[in-house]
């Protein structure tokens, strides 16, 4: 698989973990279990950087002349 495809794939495996993070905060806002919260958020924003990171790098692979 060449670097394209793998980065094209892992923005959409880093959005999965992302959305599944922010459902285990909200649920864990509701049940006030301030602990659940912190640790789905920091996974949260972590899976936010690394899809942006694959984003720009399919970006760069696939406008590459």
């Amino acid at each position: 698989m060449g670097k394209k495809r793998i980065a094209f794939f892992s923005i959409f495996l880093f959005l999965a973990i992302n959305v599944f993070s922010l459902s285990n905060a909200i649920e864990g806002y509701y049940g006030h279990e301030d602990t659940r919260v912190y640790g789905a958020v920091i996974v949260a924003l972590i899976s936010t950087v690394l899809a942006t990171t694959a984003f720009f790098i399919w970006r760069k692979a696939e406008y590459k002349k």
